[in-house]
């Protein structure tokens, strides 16, 4: 791919990089028993660890359950509810992924943008006020239960595994930049109380909230994303959001430029993938994702670059997922780079994934 000059500059690597690498790695095995009771600990369940060490690929990710839907397929549940989670395990699914926001009275709602369509932040409101306006919306707990049930149905055979995306905010609900950590402090309790901590893995496109859920809860994995836009020009990224972009000032930027896009993103860029990749790296992640839209244009501009980015990744002990599959096209496609699993709708996803071994 031609390389252009971006955006998002990242800036010279900062000295935490270094620290924040030797820190975690020291820190990251350590097990926290005395905040996670296990009451059936003679029972072997499989954890993320298991996923993540799979030797066959790709594997299917249940997309905000059975797949996103907001109202427009009456066919299927709500994306992100308990009833479209527990449809996706029923279906086969052994992995699923949803999003979390955090109310006025500090609830976790699972949910997939931090407004609404009329724009009320869920910030704004408590969980209360927020069901009474979209009862279908669960909180974490009721979906961790589900993963927690069909974990132990699945026994040591892989099962009952949860991705919970930390949601970058929106610079329209969180203006002055202060909601990270609450949101990290809030989830990372919920997870221990569910005694889920060995079966979900946090995933997020923000490497700040990342580095806040590493501090806070080393021992769950942790997946950094990509969006294709984190690496285009002012002028790209206007052309197709529509959205004015400004560089930020961010209070926890990592070393990284960042920038809003409208009042709908806060993210940081960067000035290759490689670059991605690196810090990654420096978060100790397990596994990094990227979008179709950086596959995609990567592919059609240089034939070969997205599955390049992909076989370099295991050198640097990250396993690589791709998002999303709504179609038998999309699967195959993302299948073709060598990627180990794929957000997707389900049953496609679990019909098109290969043959999971006994664990």
């Amino acid at each position: 791919m031609q390389r252009t000059r971006t955006l998002f500059k990242m800036l010279t690597p900062p000295i935490w990089l270094g620290a924040l690498v030797l820190s975690l790695n020291l820190c990251g095995g350590l097990a926290r028993a005395s905040d996670e009771p296990d009451d059936d600990k003679d029972h072997p369940h499989s954890t993320a660890e298991d996923f993540l060490r799979l030797n066959v690929r790709p594997i299917a990710i249940g997309h905000h359950g059975v797949g996103p839907n907001t109202g427009e397929n009456p066919a299927l549940p709500i994306e992100n509810t308990v009833e479209s989670v527990r449809l996706a395990y029923n279906l086969g699914a052994r992995v699923v992924e949803v999003d979390v926001q955090l109310t006025q009275d500090g609830r976790l709602a699972v949910f997939h943008d931090d407004f609404l369509s009329d724009f009320t932040c869920l910030h704004a409101l408590t969980l209360d006020q927020l069901q009474q306006r979209l009862p279908y919306v669960p909180e974490l707990h009721e979906v961790l239960d589900v993963a927690r049930e069909f974990n132990r149905k699945a026994g040591d055979d892989l099962g009952g595994i949860l991705i919970v995306e930390l949601k970058a905010f929106s610079p329209h609900c969180d203006p002055g930049d202060e909601l990270e950590q609450a949101l990290v402090s809030a989830v990372v309790p919920e997870v221990r109380k569910a005694r889920m901590a060995n079966q979900v893995i946090f995933d997020s496109f923000s490497p700040a909230l990342l580095y806040l859920a590493a501090q806070a809860a080393p021992e769950i994995p942790r997946e950094l994303d990509l969006s294709g836009l984190q690496l285009l020009t002012p002028a790209q990224i206007e052309a197709i959001t529509g959205l004015p972009v400004t560089i930020i000032s961010k209070k926890n930027s990592l070393g990284l430029t960042w920038a809003e896009i409208g009042q709908v993103f806060r993210l940081p860029g960067y000035a290759s993938p490689m670059q991605f990749l690196a810090t990654g790296m420096a978060l100790n992640v397990r596994g990094v994702g990227g979008e179709l839209d950086f596959f995609g244009p990567a592919e059609q501009q240089q034939p070969g670059s997205g599955a390049a980015f992909v076989a370099a990744a295991p050198s640097l002990g990250l396993r690589v997922f791709a998002d999303p599959a709504g179609s038998e096209a999309d699967w195959n496609f993302f299948a073709s780079l060598g990627v180990d699993a794929i957000y997707s709708v389900i049953p496609l996803g679990v019909r098109l994934q290969p043959v999971i071994p006994d664990l």
